[in-house]
């Protein structure tokens, strides 16, 4: 687990290292640590090779949280859930995600069935080994509610790239969720559901993202790993101008504490 300490550490929520392997990344920070997402076998098996063959690693205090989960653009494509719950059972992951539902275009919102289903087999998993579940959600965030009473049982829920309001996280905060919501490169585009979630939502509840080697900005075709140290700059610069109190320090500690709780049971 993440110790603490007074250096400070980049805590990436969410990013894919099976897609971002030649990225590398202990020549960017002090201190690296985060939390990588698999979704097939495949995935898994190269990610978990690289991580046996390569010290790169432990040069920088680098702790990985691995998370396997069944994608709602491909809830329909040969999904793997027994091998999901095998590493449920040999307590080989942290969470079980990114799942949930995407109904971003016509083709994916025809798919939503068996993103219901998909949804509901990793919901259960979640409860029934007592893990944090990564949440995906694009035009959907009324399933979010309408869940609710099931997602307070759960240790920890985090909605990866929230695309909702402010109302709507303190909203599902209110329900009783232990919710974490995390961003990315939206707070350097001009989100403003994004912004006014990261300055005005308990900082205790936020979480910061590269999604790497996804979301990139305009004119970008990658997102690297060492992104993650400009998101937090952004992330910061704009939790200051509302609160200008808040030291960076103070600012780095609270987001690995809520990295610290979001794992805590897992």
């Amino acid at each position: 687990m993440l110790e603490k300490s007074l250096k400070k550490v980049y805590f990436d929520a969410h990013f894919h290292l099976a897609d971002c392997i030649s990225d590398g990344c202990d020549d960017f920070f002090e201190f690296w640590s985060g939390c990588s997402c698999f979704h097939s076998q495949k995935e898994w098996e190269k990610g978990c090779l690289f991580l046996e063959q390569n010290k790169v690693f432990s040069s920088c205090d680098f702790t990985l949280f691995r998370a396997f989960g069944i994608h709602p653009q491909i809830a329909d494509k040969n999904a793997q859930f027994d091998f999901l719950e095998n590493l449920c059972q040999l307590k080989q992951i942290c969470a079980i995600g990114e799942c949930g539902f995407d109904f971003f275009t016509s083709e994916l919102l025809e798919n939503a069935a068996a993103q219901e289903t998909a949804w509901n087999t990793q919901l259960d998993l979640a409860q029934n080994y007592g893990l944090p579940l990564i949440i995906h959600c694009r035009k959907a965030n009324q399933k979010l509610f309408e869940y609710s009473d099931r997602l307070k049982k759960l240790p920890a829920v985090l909605l990866h790239s929230f695309m909702g309001s402010p109302v709507e996280a303190k909203s599902l905060l209110n329900r009783g969720i232990n919710g974490f919501f995390s961003f990315g490169k939206q707070l350097m585009n001009n989100n403003k559901k994004a912004i006014a979630c990261f300055t005005e939502l308990p900082l205790e509840n936020l979480l910061c993202e590269t999604d790497a080697p996804f979301q990139t900005l305009k004119g970008e075709n990658h997102t690297f790993v060492s992104d993650i140290k400009k998101v937090y700059n952004a992330a910061y610069s704009l939790r200051q101008k509302t609160f200008p109190t808040l030291s960076e320090d103070d600012f780095f500690e609270t987001l690995l504490s809520n990295a610290r709780n979001f794992f805590a049971k897992s």
